[in-house]
Order: structure tokens, then sequence, then C-alpha cells
């Protein structure tokens, strides 16, 4: 009977703790005074409710696991601090906004935050003044339809949001939310890089997003900055690096917009007649369509970009774009498709830059043509409709003052020589100098054999 009691006792103490050890972190929150410290150690099970001014820290490798069953940790108190935890395995309920961390008062701070397996990350609504930092957010591998917002603001007032990490999430999304500011965030792999929507003086820099469906999509709003920020790779048919829709007074400035299918899209922009926005000193390289403008867009800024090796550099829908300044200060764009010349040696164009794309126009009458554009046929109909005047087309812009040297901004320019390349290079070529020297040998070879036999 001994060792059967001795098995019994042994099978309670490695059993599942109870449903009372389990809410243990929950029970220690609540029996908190306000302003005091928790620390976390070890899994912690959630969910949680915070609903006093708490400062809760987590010591290393702590996680408080949410079991897959709704919001991992609900904030509904000001002056909470969250900080070096990893929140993982929300619930997966669209209609009940399941997420790693819900705030809905002011004054929170979340920092040093590790998020998986969640399906929205941090949701704020009506929580002004927060401060989010060092928060990394990985969302459930599900369908773009599913995923819930990596960040989300809601009504959410002069939120600080920086070094951010977020991957396979839908969008950053700030809505009917002034004054945040975006500093270093990394967004790949997901819908909207960030999405702003009524979203005004707003600030995004230098962050980094790739290989989303759109890198960023400024939309009704008024005072954004968009500076020092890398949108790559963003592909397919609808993929934009950054895209402006119906926004007032935006400044886009020294952003590198390169490998996408659109590289600057420009919608609406701007909606009053006294409004106007300023596109400047951006690099837009080595995209399908650098820079796309709907006729409905008018009276920006359009200056100091370098456009180079886009496959078309400008696309405007619906008709000639007059309406945009490309110049200021005597000074427009670089254009690597330019072909003037610098008699003056100003480092400025003698003739303007004209953006005539023939081929373009007829591409928009016959849409079966669409599948030739980039190709050499494409190249030849536009350069044939430079040289015959014949088929002269409509000038779409006119750059007066086209750069002749492309300044690229230190960011984003290569990091240096790089040894191993050079040596590969230097072994490439050797390679290639001793086919030829080969060849040339085998050719002296085979004419001297025939005017021996001859």
């Amino acid at each position: 009977m001994r060792p059967l009691l001795l098995l019994a006792i042994l099978g309670v103490l490695t059993s599942s703790p109870p449903a009372a050890a389990a809410d243990a972190l929950q029970a220690r929150i609540d029996r908190a005074p306000p302003g005091s410290e928790i620390v976390v150690a070890g899994v912690a099970a959630g969910p949680v409710v915070i609903r006093k001014p708490l400062r809760i820290v987590g010591a290393p490798g702590a996680v408080i696991d949410g079991g897959g069953r709704g919001t991992i940790v609900r904030i509904e108190a000001p002056d909470v601090v969250l900080s070096r935890l990893t929140l993982r395995r929300s619930g997966r309920d669209l209609n009940t906004e399941d997420a790693g961390i819900f705030v809905g008062a002011p004054g929170v701070v979340l920092e040093d935050l590790a998020l998986e397996e969640v399906l929205f990350g941090v949701n704020l609504k009506q929580a002004h003044g927060a401060v989010i930092r060092r928060v990394a957010v990985r969302g459930y591998d599900l369908p773009l339809s599913r995923r819930g917002d990596g960040i989300r603001l809601w009504y959410s007032h002069g939120v600080t949001l920086s070094e951010l990490r977020l991957e396979r999430v839908r969008d950053l999304l700030l809505w009917f939310a002034r004054g945040t500011t975006l500093y270093a965030a990394d967004i790949r792999r997901s819908r909207y890089g960030v999405h702003l929507m009524y979203a005004d003086a707003a600030r995004l820099l230098d962050g980094h997003f790739e290989d989303n469906a759109v890198g960023a999509y400024i939309m009704y709003s008024t005072g954004v900055r968009v500076e020092g920020n890398r949108f790559l790779r963003h592909r397919g048919s609808t993929g934009v690096g950054l895209a402006l829709k119906e926004s007032d007074d935006v400044l886009i400035r020294s952003n590198l917009l390169a490998g996408n299918h659109v590289g600057l899209y420009i919608d609406g922009t701007p909606r009053l007649l006294t409004a106007r926005s300023e596109i400047i000193d951006n690099v837009i390289a080595g995209n399908e369509i650098g820079l796309q403008v709907l006729g409905s867009a008018g009276g920006n800024v359009v200056a100091g970009n370098v456009l180079d090796g886009n496959v078309l550099q400008v696309r405007i829908d619906g008709g000639r774009s007059g309406a945009h300044r490309w110049s200021r200060g005597g000074r427009g764009n670089y254009w690597s498709d330019y072909a003037g010349l610098d008699l003056r040696g100003d480092g400025v164009g003698d003739t303007p830059y004209r953006a005539r794309q023939w081929f373009e126009a007829l591409g928009d009458r016959i849409p079966e043509l669409a599948w030739l554009r980039g190709s050499i046929a494409a190249a030849a109909v536009d350069f044939a409709a430079r040289a015959l005047p014949i088929f002269a087309p409509e000038v779409l812009l006119e750059d007066p003052s086209p750069l002749m040297r492309p300044d690229v901004p230190r960011a984003f320019r290569g990091a240096g020589a790089s040894l191993p390349f050079a040596l590969v290079s230097l072994a490439l070529t050797a390679a290639g100098l001793a086919a030829m020297g080969a060849a040339r040998s085998s050719f002296r070879g085979s004419t001297a054999s025939r005017r021996s036999a001859a």
C-alpha cells in the first residue's frame, strides 16, 4: 500500500496547477497598492486586467501566456508601466479584437516587450500620451484577411512609438490620432506597413518598410512628415512604396523608394486649393513605375529628387501634369534618362526634361499592350516617337531645371568597398581574360592550319 500511496502523492505534485494557482498573477495585481511594482518571474498565466497604476516588470525570461483566450493584458488605468516581458498566445477572434495588450487609459508606458502569436499586437483606444518603445510583434501565421493590426491607435493623441519590429500583421494603423511620432519602425511581410486615417501632424521618421503590400498609406491627413525612411520591394500589381490620398501639407523628404511596383503614388493631394505638399530630396530608383500621379493631384512641389533606373520614370493618369512645380530655386530633379547637356557647367541641364511616353499613352487606350511595358518593343516605340516628329506625343511633364548628377544621401549609399566582392570580381575577370586568350589562341591555330593546308 505504501508504494501506491507514494505514487499518488507524486502524481498530485507533478500534475497541472489548479485554477487558483494559475490566477496567481491576477491575484497579485488585485492585492497590490496603487503605484507599487510587481516582478513577474517564470511563466505566468493570463489573461490579466490592470485597473490601478502599477509597474509590472519581468525578470529575465519572464512570460505571460494568454493560453489562446482573449486579450493577454488589459490596461484600464492611467500611468501603468509594462516592461521586460514576453506575451504570447492571445485569442484569435477578430470580433472581440483579441490582442497582446489593450490600453484604454492615458499615460501608459510599454517598453522592452515581445508579443508572439497574437492576433492584434497593441490596441490603444483613447490612450493619449502613451509611450511604446522597443516592442516586437509577431502575429499568427494567418491570411491577411484574418490578421489583426500590429499596433492600432484610435482617438489616441500625442503617442510616441519607437524602435518597433512588426511582422505577419495587418497594419500599423493610426486612426483619428493626432500628433503621433513613429521612429525607427521595422515592418515586414504585412499589409500596409503604416496606415494613416485622419492622423494629423504625424511624423514617420527613419523607418524600414519591406515586402508588404504597401509601405505607407497616408489618407485624409494634414501636416504629416515622412523623412529618412526606406520603402523597399513592395511588389505585385498593387505594390506601392508610399501612397498619398487626399491629404494636405505633407512633407516627403530624404526617403529611399526602391524595388517597388510603384515607388510613390499621389491621388487627390492636396485636397484644399490653399494647401500643397513637398516631395523633395528623395531617391526613387529601380521601381517599375517611379512616380505615379493621378490627374486629381496638383499644386505640389517635386524637386531635388533622384529618379534613377525606373522602368517608367513617371506615369501621369488623367493627362498632362502641369499643376505641379518640378523645380525649386532653379534646381529640379535628376532623371537618369535625361539626354541634355550642361554647357554652363552649373550642374543643371541646359534644356528642360520632358516626359513623353507615347507607348504609355497607347497602352492606356489598348490595355492588351500592357504586357509589353518595359520591353525592347516599348523602348523602340518611344525612341521612334522622339526621333520622328510625326509621332511626337503630348508632353506629360516638364522639369525646367533637371539636375545633371544624382545627389544620394549618405545613409542610402553602399557600405563601402567589399574585399570579398573585389576578390571574386578579380577572379572572374581573370577567368574571362584567360578564356578570351584561349579562344584567341585556338582561332590563330585554326587559321594557321588552314593556311598550311592551302
